[in-house]
């Protein structure tokens, strides 16, 4: 029976260990937090599964939550600099999605783990413990993203597009709402004013009030929107969040007004350099260890893929190391992430493809989304399945051939394009000259 150490009690962490403890493996799983730790812990990110993941830890048996909301339709605004909405997509999900605070997800999933027979340790793991599991253990994983760590995998230029962070991020948790002033805002809605900000509202299910909302923003740092960066305290984050929205949102403005945080440490603000590792490290010792999740692979959180990629991974390498059996060495265990790397590139594409401004041929597959509800469910996918977009959403040859598959040539891109100039100028024309009250004139 082969024995695992992993370290770390996150997403990667638990998924790999109850994988791992169905094929019959010995696991012993580090955590620097206890069940009860975690329950008592600050907001974490929201971390919403799509799909095919939500599935993948109901199969594992991690699924604890069956009154949580599942969000099966997303729908996009995207805006113009002067405020007015350029078009929306609404569209539902092939699968649905779910959001689970994962302070309660790593608290049962912790307790679960060890109920069905891992061995649970309490405590900070530093590299001398490494190398001593390592000479003790079949294999160690490392899953956990903490800096002491990460630094002993080697940052792989070859995969790194980014040296500095692309976004300032803001996130907080919300009750109070005005559901009846948005409806849309039963399902996810994203809102975008490209170059500037993105703010998505994820349906979320709240450690302390269950229902909710997941307010997930991000900012062009240094830009108009940059805003969050000496915010103290989730109440001021929010206040900070509603001005900006009211600003270049308004139309949100009557649903966020009467909103309040779900408790006053569910919020989180901060930068991220999106970052592809190197999966093995060698120990001064001379043996290694492999490294999964946000430890080798860390995404700006913009599409959303930061816990989906951790479970894809943790479940590539369960499959692979079960059916290996050993021994692991450094080199399999590298061909093993570079056969992984195959498919999972396209998650870091993605995230790094949404980071950069949209270009003509992707605003044009948007506005066909718009008219066009199977497009925008196709779009959508690329949340769960990231390769679903590729080579069609970001290559300009392969978009155009997309949209003539389905019938929407050049006449119809064009009668789209006619249609939103028609409504933004009348947008335009509506806040110039307003409704005049009864026998009133109109004024600029």
């Amino acid at each position: 029976m082969a024995t695992i150490a992993v370290i770390g009690a996150g997403q990667a962490g638990l998924v790999l260990s109850a994988a791992l403890l169905r094929a019959g493996w010995r696991v012993t799983l580090y955590s620097d937090r206890t069940a009860e730790d975690h329950l008592g812990d600050r907001g974490r990110p929201t971390a919403c599964l799509f799909g095919d993941q939500v599935e993948y830890e109901a199969e594992l048996g991690l699924d604890f939550w069956p009154e949580a909301s599942r969000m099966r339709r997303i729908h996009l605004d995207l805006f113009t600099d002067d405020r007015s909405l350029a078009f929306s997509v609404d569209a539902p999900l092939r699968k649905p999605a779910l959001a689970v605070d994962q302070r309660l997800k790593f608290s049962a999933g912790l307790r679960e783990v060890e109920r069905r027979g891992a061995v649970v340790k309490i405590g900070a793991v530093d590299v001398d413990d490494l190398d001593r599991l390592a000479a003790s253990h079949d294999l160690v994983v490392v899953t956990a993203g903490h800096k002491s760590l990460t630094g002993l995998f080697e940052r792989d230029p070859a995969r790194s597009v980014h040296s500095e962070p692309q976004r300032s991020l803001f996130m907080v948790n919300i009750q109070g709402y005005d559901m009846a002033a948005r409806p849309e805002h039963r399902e996810g809605v994203f809102s975008f004013l490209p170059g500037t900000l993105e703010v998505f509202w994820i349906p979320f299910f709240d450690k302390d009030v269950g229902e909710s909302r997941s307010v997930v923003v991000e900012v062009t740092p240094g830009g108009r929107a940059d805003r969050f960066r000496d915010v103290t305290s989730a109440d001021e984050g929010l206040d900070v969040l509603k001005e900006i929205v009211d600003e270049v949102f308004p139309h949100e403005s009557a649903f966020l007004r009467p909103a309040r945080p779900t408790s006053p440490v569910t919020w989180i603000k901060g930068q991220i350099v999106p970052v592809v590792r190197k999966p093995v490290a060698v120990l001064p010792s001379g043996r290694h260890v492999l490294g999964l999740g946000d430890a080798v692979v860390l995404n700006d959180p913009l599409a959303g893929q930061g816990a989906n990629n951790a479970t894809r991974m943790a479940r590539f390498f369960a499959e692979e190391l079960a059916a290996h059996g050993g021994p692991f060495t450094a080199s399999w265990l590298t061909g093993r992430f570079d056969e992984w790397w195959e498919r999972g590139c396209y998650t870091s594409d993605f995230s790094n493809g949404l980071l950069a401004p949209l270009t003509d041929e992707q605003k044009t597959v948007m506005l066909a989304a718009s008219r066009r509800e199977d497009i925008g469910e196709q779009l959508w996918e690329g949340f769960n399945d990231p390769s679903s977009l590729f080579p069609w959403f970001f290559d300009a040859a392969a978009t155009r051939e997309f949209l003539a598959r389905r019938n929407v040539g050049r006449l119809d891109v064009l009668r789209y394009k006619l249609g939103v100039g028609a409504n933004l100028l009348a947008q335009k024309a509506s806040r110039l000259f307003r409704r005049p009250p009864v026998g009133g004139t109109a004024t600029p």
